[in-house]
């Protein structure tokens, strides 16, 4: 049983992971805080484990796609796993995650701007097992205009953010529905409360014309924050400014 970073973990997982298995771990225990089996908080030095579901599928060109949810305990409470299982076709499609806020524009229209962050959960990615693998929600969004952020300031993202695609809309209905369209395809919606002060804010930026849209893989949601540390390190974060359709 292999240990990193006091985290054990299943051998197994270098059949897929290759040599960002030691990169994967700590990312994964950069986003964690608390054990999924008892809800405690990890504390530092704790001897923890690592439990991760694979589901391998296919998508019509025969590329397999992977996704991985991983879950973290203290040792004492479970022991480092790895299942693994096949789907039918293309693995199942991840549940979209996000949040929204406002920054302060330091640009000459000194309009605030309105920010949608989302990623997918668990992770998709596609290639083959062991080798380099490359994610599915980065990949998609670099093909439509997005660009790699590798800094996780909110000053730098947005002062380099640009216009993506005309293929990308954020669509800001009267009723508070917000809708972020790829291609056609769904790819991230939230419900606002325009009774609500700080959503009706958000709705009112949104309404001058774009959205900066913050996304990719291994940004964390919590209550009160949206961290993007580990995105931005491992290049997984990606910005793009798009077209709010009200």
């Amino acid at each position: 049983m292999p240990v990193t970073n006091n985290v054990a973990w299943d051998r197994r997982l270098e059949a897929f992971k290759g040599r960002d298995t030691a990169q994967y771990i700590a990312t994964v225990i950069a986003l964690a805080s608390r054990c999924t089996a008892c809800q405690l908080p990890l504390g530092p030095g704790a001897a923890l484990s690592l439990s991760v579901d694979i589901t391998e599928g296919r998508d019509l060109d025969g590329i397999i796609c992977l996704t991985f949810d991983h879950s973290i305990c203290h040792l004492q409470c479970q022991e480092p796993g790895l299942t693994i299982r096949e789907a039918a076709g293309v693995a199942a499609d991840p549940a979209s995650v996000g949040a929204r806020l406002i920054l302060a524009s330091r640009g000459t229209s000194g309009r605030d701007v309105a920010v949608l962050a989302y990623t997918l959960v668990p992770n998709m990615v596609f290639g083959e097992p062991g080798g380099e693998m490359t994610s599915v929600l980065v990949s998609a969004l670099l093909n439509h205009g997005f660009q790699l952020s590798f800094n996780a300031s909110y000053t730098e993202i947005l002062r380099q953010a640009v216009p993506v695609r005309d293929t990308c809309t954020c669509a800001v209905a009267a009723s508070g529905t917000v809708q972020l369209h790829v291609d056609g395809v769904l790819m991230h919606s939230q419900q606002l409360d325009t009774r609500c002060p700080d959503d009706a804010a958000w709705l009112e930026a949104a309404r001058a014309g774009r959205v900066l849209v913050i996304s990719g893989d291994n940004l964390m949601f919590t209550e009160t924050a949206l961290q993007l540390n580990a995105a931005a390190r491992l290049g997984t974060l990606v910005t793009g400014t798009v077209p709010a359709l009200t």
